[in-house]
């Protein structure tokens, strides 16, 4: 069993209880605070200005501003001299952040010391989410109306201050690069700040890698070959890696200043997760300074009693990630005033937590038994690229990279990321429960963000939607519709949504249209089996997903009313079932009169 569960080193385990994650940030709190009183030349990242010279690499580290150490090893990892901070806490020699923020509300990091690399999804990845990702990757599937699933991350890493990010791409990536172009280029105002850039790096063979990439871990590795030649990312100190179909709000700057206080080499973000999840999952065991003594990526169930955990194990956990969370709201409260009832965490729009005497220590879902990952990593580069090196045959990071850095020493620390947090890419019932989700009362992603922290789409130059005698009900409706006596109950709507009179949409996400019918030459006139765009006069739909520029006749009834789980017989129509859900394919034209 210990084999399977890759427990660290011998001898490594007394260390890490004197390191807990409990003092760790109080510690970096009032040092930081101490050292507000020298002057300091870190420029935004938002308005552009000149950053504080980089601190030079030491001896060996390849441009990080700190060696990679294990845990083994006898030094302090990131501290090469094993000194001790106040309250006799280690500190991290690369932790080289204030508190301050822009005046955007976005914090002030050292220049060119963090980049992201967003995961664009391989072929693998996108059968899961088929038939909408038919033409198309997972990250750019639309989600919530306008936007699409990469519009979320995205405009986490730009309100977060993250200004460096490489997006990588690989199968089935026109419909996301065009989106990246279109959405994020510079010239449309996105605030990357002075040195900020957004690089699309495409996927391709070369002389030092013929093969294409066949996981997570192999797609990385291949671009750190560009990486490391590129002499912009000389002073790049940690690699936040991110899965690009997942659905959360999140302010990484609480999770990038744990990292750095606690001079992890790996940081794996991660929540308390019910027993009826844990298969889906990579799960951790945690000692008390939330420190990962074993990672086992979606075990076999003969493994979970060994990977549970209780209640009592669990708090740590979730103590020491609230605490960076409070001092990253205490850095937000002296640039802004508090709102009322407590302080916002977070430089930019982040999480909504609030601190004050009534929040608790316990995540939202009572009683969780396991840690799962999210599949969200910071890495300290030179850790990273050492691993990758040494492991020419690991093709994934939950599976090979995490479970070889645990087993060989490195500091692996786990971060709680609260509120929602939802992997769409696994399955079609995932990505439809997560759009549900969005209609509750309390949705699970709150698009009427704050101005200062907004979410980012494509800009669409289209009018409001024409309500013309239709009755909507806990519905999401985008701009460009025209929605003509129907009714709408509990529903997404895309942009330029048509619907005709007589009309019932109900637990449906219908994804509108990138054109009007007018806007296009039409290939065939229109006729019973091949109707306008939109949804005829007298239709019935229930529980189904309609992605762009669907066709969909009158008197068309679509509520799955057999109950099947799974079903291909209409692939030719582009109707499909998954997971009990009705799936119309881009494009499709479903004639008048259809039953299913």
């Amino acid at each position: 069993m210990a084999g399977l569960l890759h427990g660290p080193v011998p001898g490594s385990h007394a260390r890490v209880q004197a390191r807990s994650g409990s003092q760790v940030v109080p510690a970096v709190c009032s040092r930081l605070v101490a050292a507000r009183g020298r002057t300091r030349a870190c420029a935004s990242p938002a308005s552009g200005g000149a950053a504080a010279p980089a601190k030079q690499p030491t001896s060996g580290s390849s441009g990080a501003s700190y060696a990679p150490s294990r845990s083994g090893s006898g030094g302090a990892s990131g501290n090469e001299s094993g000194s001790e901070g106040p309250s006799g806490s280690p500190l991290s020699s690369s932790f080289d952040y204030d508190g301050e923020l822009s005046r955007q509300g976005r914090p002030v990091w050292p220049r060119g010391s963090l980049t992201a690399v967003v995961l664009g999804g391989g072929e693998t990845d996108s059968r899961r989410l088929f038939p909408l990702t038919q033409y198309r990757t997972l990250p750019p599937v639309p989600f919530g109306g306008p936007y699409r699933i990469i519009d979320l991350l995205m405009s986490n890493l730009l309100n977060s201050g993250v200004n460096k990010i490489h997006i990588l791409t690989a199968y089935n990536s026109y419909s996301l690069n065009r989106h990246l172009q279109r959405t994020y280029d510079m010239t449309c105002g996105v605030p990357y700040g002075g040195d900020g850039y957004i690089e699309v790096v495409a996927e391709t063979p070369s002389p030092d890698s013929q093969a294409w990439s066949n996981g997570t871990a192999s797609c990385v590795r291949q671009f750190m070959s560009y990486f490391e030649g590129n002499t912009k990312n000389r002073f790049i100190e940690d690699v936040l890696i991110l899965p690009g179909d997942h659905v959360y709000s999140a302010d990484y700057t609480p999770i990038i200043l744990s990292h750095r206080a606690t001079g992890a080499d790996l940081t794996v973000v991660c929540r308390p997760v019910a027993g009826d999840q844990a298969s889906r999952l990579g799960l951790v065991k945690l000692d008390s300074a939330a420190r990962i003594s074993a990672f086992v990526e979606k075990p076999r169930p003969e493994l979970l009693p060994a990977l549970s955990m209780s209640d009592e194990e669990i708090r740590p956990f979730l103590r020491s990630s609230q605490q960076a969370e409070a001092f990253a709201a205490a850095a937000q409260q002296r640039q802004r005033p508090a709102a009322k009832g407590g302080a916002r965490v977070g430089g930019g729009r982040g999480p909504r937590v609030v601190l004050d005497s009534q929040t608790s220590m316990d995540d939202p879902n009572p009683g969780p038994s396991f840690v799962g990952s999210t599949g969200i990593y910071i890495f300290r580069r030179q850790v990273l690229s050492d691993l990758l090196q040494s492991l020419p045959r690991a093709r994934d990071f939950g599976r090979d990279i995490i479970p070889a850095c645990i087993e060989q020493g490195f500091k692996v620390h786990a971060y709680r990321l609260p509120g929602y947090w939802a992997d769409v890419g696994g399955c079609i019932g995932d990505y439809y429960t997560a759009s549900m989700a969005l209609l509750k009362d309390h949705p699970s992603v709150e698009f009427n963000a704050p101005i200062s922290s907004p979410f980012f789409k494509y800009p669409l130059t289209i009018p409001a939607s024409a309500m013309r005698g239709a009755r909507l009900s806990r519905s999401l409706v985008s701009a460009g519709g025209i929605i003509t006596d129907s009714r709408i109950e509990h529903s997404v709507l895309g942009p330029r949504c048509i619907i005709g009179p007589n009309v019932l949409v109900e637990d449906c996400v219908i994804m509108g249209a990138d054109h009007y019918e007018h806007e296009r030459p039409q290939a065939k006139p229109h006729s019973p089996s091949n109707p306008p765009i939109g949804i005829g006069e007298g239709s019935v739909l229930k529980g189904a997903i309609v992605d762009l520029n669907c066709r969909i006749g009158k008197n068309v009834t679509l509520v799955n009313k057999d109950g099947v789980f799974e079903s291909n017989e209409r692939a030719v129509q582009g109707i499909y079932i998954r997971d009990g859900i009705i799936v119309i394919t881009r494009d499709a034209a479903v004639p008048d009169g259809t039953v299913l």
